[in-house]
């Protein structure tokens, strides 16, 4: 299982990733109203940027997911939303605060209107108001934010909605009852087939998919049965999105090894051979993988990988090496699997 910091840290990019993916279904589920005005022709601006310049300067760091997004809407006119995510279980007084903090900063370095969204993913229950207020001897101010917390929505409500984000919903709610019933396995089985029947694209399905594969997390066994399982899904409907994207690399790796294998069993015995040679093509698949997507791999990472001498490992590095969104974030799963 990953480390609580790891998982906040997967937690953070699994949301970005589904904000990104879905931003106009997001604002369709929880800002009706704005969405009705926006311009779908023409796409959301992620101001990623913006956001990091001023997450900078905030003392505390208990914030989690920020997205600034700018949306054209019919009239002609762009607004900004800032979208927060936030994941404590417990009862923040200083959030509404954070909210405002970010809504000012925005405001005075950019000059713009903001709509701010607050979505809380925690089970214990506290005020959600989304409000903040200060005042001293009559002068203050008051700022509203919308929120909403992702533990209130009915479930069966949900399971009717074809909006992807009801799905998204619905694996954080699954999380949290997986913690209590310790039955990850089928709320994750459950969620996959919904997903399918819901006959989404592949490009939904698949991003879909990697946000299921950071929120409910199984152990190596019970992910080989839920990617069965969806071979057997995408067999009946005829569409190899999610089986051919996780096997791609395996049978690549098995396949370029068993070559170079027999080459090596010419020399030292067959089956030594073969072994050798599928380890050595699984860890230059590894490396390869990593130097197409993030440039040049560091040293102390492809001298880690080098010394690795279980295949099956290596697949699963290869895995996440084709899901994470950074080098760091890879490094950090070697530091999760450095017991193996």
């Amino acid at each position: 299982m990953i480390e609580k910091d790891r998982y906040l840290h997967y937690f953070d990019e699994a949301w970005k990733k589904i904000i990104e993916a879905f931003f106009l279904h997001l604002l369709q589920f929880f800002i009706p109203e704005l969405y009705k005005d926006v311009d779908l022709i023409k796409a959301p601006s992620f101001l990623d940027k913006e956001i990091e310049r001023l997450s900078r300067k905030s003392k505390r760091g208990a914030k989690l997911v920020d997205k600034l997004v700018k949306i054209c809407l019919k009239d002609g006119f762009e607004q900004w939303i800032l979208v927060h995510i936030e994941i404590q279980g417990y009862a923040d007084k200083k959030f509404p605060e954070r909210m405002f903090r970010y809504f000012y900063r925005i405001f005075d370095k950019y000059d713009e209107k903001i709509v701010s969204l607050a979505l809380i993913t925690g089970i214990k229950k506290g005020a959600l108001e989304g409000r903040f207020e200060i005042e001293t001897y009559g002068s203050g101010v008051v700022f509203r934010y919308l929120s909403h917390r992702l533990m209130d929505y009915d479930r069966n409500e949900l399971e009717k909605s074809d909006n992807p984000i009801a799905l998204v919903i619905l694996a954080c709610q699954g999380r949290e009852e997986a913690k209590k019933k310790g039955e990850a396995f089928n709320i994750k089985l459950r969620l996959i087939r919904s997903m399918y029947e819901k006959d989404y694209s592949q490009e939904d399905i698949i991003a879909l998919f990697e946000f299921l594969n950071w929120i409910i997390i199984l152990d190596e066994k019970e992910e080989e049965l839920i990617l069965e399982e969806i071979k057997e899904i995408e067999g009946v409907k005829k569409v190899p999105y999610i089986s051919n994207m996780e096997r791609v690399i395996r049978k690549k790796a098995i396949t370029e090894g068993r070559k170079e294998g027999r080459k090596e069993g010419r020399k030292e015995g067959r089956k030594e051979g073969i072994e050798e040679g599928m380890l050595k093509k699984s860890i230059e698949l590894l490396l390869k993988i990593l130097d197409e997507r993030f440039g040049k791999v560091p040293s102390d990472v492809t001298n880690y990988i080098n010394i690795i001498e279980d295949e099956e490992r290596l697949n699963i590095l290869c895995l996440i090496a084709v899901r994470c969104s950074s080098i760091d974030e890879f490094k950090q799963s070697l530091n999760g699997n450095n017991q193996n």
